[in-house]
């Protein structure tokens, strides 16, 4: 496939970057969705009207947007306007109910919401009323997607004006309400676009604590889609399908590579992996990057030929025990690599190495990567002595790239604990740098055990204990047993199976380090998770505390 370079002079804002890609090749299809493609002249223009229409309702630059909406033109539109007028958006999961949606519109400090009222049947209304008043005090409207917008919506109802306020003792009062469609058409001249400034915040996954908010730049964003073009051999022919959603730092990241070398992304407000499969065949997509899960998915529903057109898939494995994916990629012929990312580095900040001029290539399939950005940089430090270690040896991942967050939006403490004195950032993350530029993802930290002095990936015992008779998936977590350090497992078991402990543990015996073996065996029916943008999160510390309860317990 012959590349296209994509310029070193990548723009500053998102305005300046679609006036380049509408002069240059104005009817090159930019989005492609269920209404069928959307070109770069098109896309600038609507853009381009729909800031028009939300500064005409009063949306000031700085003020801050909130944007709960699937993947689909409308979340795109409605992005490129804010960055346009120089709005912060906070990007919100469709899956979020009234208690996260509370949490970003107070915590955030929205001034507007961007939804869409009969999304997937889904009770938005309701949600919105459950929120508490102070949550919705600081919004002055809404706007909503209603029928008139596009085929995706038909029974959707028809917006009403105002958000109904419930009893008068809630406090609340009625917000205006304004249909998108409208705005969105407003022939009003759009006002000058703002310069580089905050525009995008992504929320962390909040599996321990409150999510925090990141808080990333126009050119930073743009920067780093350019990067992934050039890392991931974007040419004329690529075209890119968005597997997340668009609010969290995996999509997202898939969407603005897209966008910065002007590549068509095709997206659909909800994912299906059978849709998915026609849709690669039907584009001829190229590229992909998803969860484990949802790439096994895809190539178990896909008919033969229809991922033939596949130049690089990647995947990040958020699925535990999944599986098939290795094996079926290699029966349909899907290249793929490991790919790794995080909301304050952006997604896509590494992916493992396809040829040996970016790499170790014998890495290709482990979570990890070389980063993308060819001066960015990786080093593993020791939590304990907090040395930096050498290539080859576990510890913290730090990161210094181009892509990083300008910081934790309100929370200055936050942001100075995140990084180094010499500017690279905390991940959070055990692995082992392979070079200044490549390295591997074990686990995180808070995760990975320190068992009789010895730093322990719990992947390597999960590993074990999964091929062992009767168990279908392995969660390894450390609780404290006599003032030690243990590991305990967690498992799913086949269909049919019986949990057996003593014949596990002496499994594990004959084939581990006596501080490997789990000190204990519990069968559940589910591992405890949370759902964020990307993927269903498993919540480790939830495990750690009942194994602490199960070891405590004569």
């Amino acid at each position: 496939m012959n590349t296209v370079p994509v310029s070193t002079a990548i723009a500053d804002t998102f305005a300046a970057h679609l006036d380049a890609l509408a002069a240059a090749d104005p009817a090159r299809a930019m989005l492609i969705d269920p209404d069928g493609a959307v070109s770069a002249a098109e896309l600038r223009a609507r853009a381009a009207a729909l800031a028009a229409g939300l500064s005409r309702l009063g949306l000031q630059p700085g003020q801050r947007v909130a944007i709960w909406l699937p993947n689909c033109a409308a979340w795109v539109e409605s992005f490129l306007a804010c960055a346009r007028l120089g709005a912060l958006a906070l990007a919100v999961n469709t899956r979020f109910r009234a208690l996260e949606v509370a949490d970003i519109l107070g915590r955030g400090k929205a001034d507007w919401l961007i939804f869409w009222p009969g999304f997937k049947g889904i009770d938005f209304q309701g949600i919105l009323d459950e929120v508490p008043a102070e949550a919705l005090a600081r919004l002055r409207g809404v706007i909503a997607i209603d029928a008139a917008h596009g085929r995706m919506n038909d029974a959707a109802p028809a917006a009403p004006t105002t958000l109904d306020a419930p009893a008068a003792a809630t406090g609340r009062h009625a917000l205006p309400r304004h249909r998108y469609a409208e705005l969105r058409a407003c022939a009003d001249a759009p006002p000058p676009a703002q310069a580089n400034a905050g525009v995008l915040c992504f929320t962390t996954s909040g599996t321990t604590s409150k999510p925090k908010f990141v808080l990333h730049d126009q050119r930073t964003l743009l920067a780093h889609g350019a990067a992934v073009a050039r890392a991931f051999g974007y040419g004329l022919a690529t075209r890119v399908l968005a597997s997340a959603p668009f609010c969290g730092a995996f999509g997202f990241s898939t969407l603005v590579s897209g966008l910065a070398q002007g590549a068509p992304v095709v997206c659909s407000p909800v994912f299906d992996a059978a849709a998915s499969a026609r849709e690669i065949r039907e584009h001829a997509v190229t590229h992909t990057y998803a969860n484990n899960e949802a790439l096994t998915g895809i190539m178990r529903a896909a008919a033969p030929g229809d991922l033939a057109s596949a130049r690089l898939f990647g995947f990040a494995s958020f699925t535990p025990a999944l599986d098939g994916m290795l094996e079926l990629a290699r029966e349909q012929d899907v290249p793929l690599t490991g790919l790794y990312g995080s909301s304050e580095l952006q997604a896509l900040a590494a992916g493992q190495p396809t040829t040996p001029a970016r790499g170790d290539v014998s890495a290709r399939l482990l979570p990890g990567g070389a980063l993308v950005h060819p001066e960015a940089r990786v080093r593993a430090r020791d939590p304990d002595s907090g040395a930096v270690l050498p290539l080859g040896q576990s510890g913290e991942l730090e990161i210094r790239s181009p892509s990083l967050m300008l910081g934790y939006l309100d929370n200055p403490e936050a942001t100075a604990r995140a990084f180094t004195d010499d500017g690279y950032f905390k991940t959070g993350d055990l692995g082992y740098a392979l070079s200044e530029q490549q390295f591997v993802f074990q686990a995180r930290m808070g995760d990975s055990l320190r068992l009789a002095g010895f730093l322990v990936n719990p992947a390597e015992i999960e590993q074990v204990v999964e091929s062992l008779p009767g168990v279908r998936a392995c969660q390894v977590v450390g609780a404290t047993r006599a003032d030690k350090t243990v590991p305990y497992a967690f498992v799913l078991l086949q269909p049919g199976a019986r949990a057996d402990a003593a014949g596990w543990t002496a499994a594990c015996k004959a084939v581990m380090a006596g501080f490997k073996v789990p000190a204990g065996f519990t069968a559940l029916d589910a591992f405890p998770s949370i759902e964020s943008a990307n993927s269903v999160k498993i919540q480790k510390h939830r495990l750690r505390e009942m194994a602490e309860a199960l070891l405590a317990t004569p």
